[in-house]
This record gives C-alpha cells, sequence and structure tokens, in this order.
C-alpha cells in the first residue's frame, strides 16, 4: 500500500476517529507520531509463517537474498508502555 492509497482509505473516516494498534498480547493502544518512521525494508524475504512478508534488509557487507528489493517504506510501529 502506498502513502496516497492510506490517505484515500482514511479520509472515508470521520476525522475525529481514535487511531490505535494492537497491544503487545492483546488490548490496544492509542498510535502517536512517535510510532511513524521511514525504514528501509527488504521485500519478499519472509520465509516463515512467524514471520512478516517482507524483513531487515541485508547489512552492506552482505548480500541481499535471492536478489531481493530494497526500498523505503513507512512503517507503524507498535511501542510498550
Amino acid at each position: 500500500m502506498a502513502v496516497n492509497e492510506l490517505v484515500g482509505l482514511l479520509q472515508e473516516y470521520p476525522a475525529g476517529l481514535r487511531v490505535v494498534v494492537n497491544g503487545y498480547e492483546e488490548g490496544y493502544d492509542d498510535l502517536s507520531p512517535q510510532q511513524l518512521s521511514v525504514t528501509k525494508i527488504s521485500l519478499n524475504t519472509g520465509k516463515h509463517v512467524w514471520e512478516g512478508r517482507h524483513g531487515d534488509p541485508p547489512h552492506p557487507a552482505e548480500e541481499t537474498p535471492n536478489g531481493a528489493e530494497v526500498v523505503e517504506a513507512l512503517v507503524l510501529r507498535r511501542t510498550s508502555n
């Protein structure tokens, strides 16, 4: 999903609607601006069902696995209280 797609989706909801993220084990936490960051990710590198589809890019000295593409992405991180 691209930022413009997210903005389009968000425009369908009331401007004052609370935005939350799932809690560590259960419940919900408020989303704050500090949880947003632009991060480089390696596309389509997850190998196990418990991993996300995309992963951290390799260190500069390492080779990108299977020619995986590294891109920048806006990440919404859940933080602990």
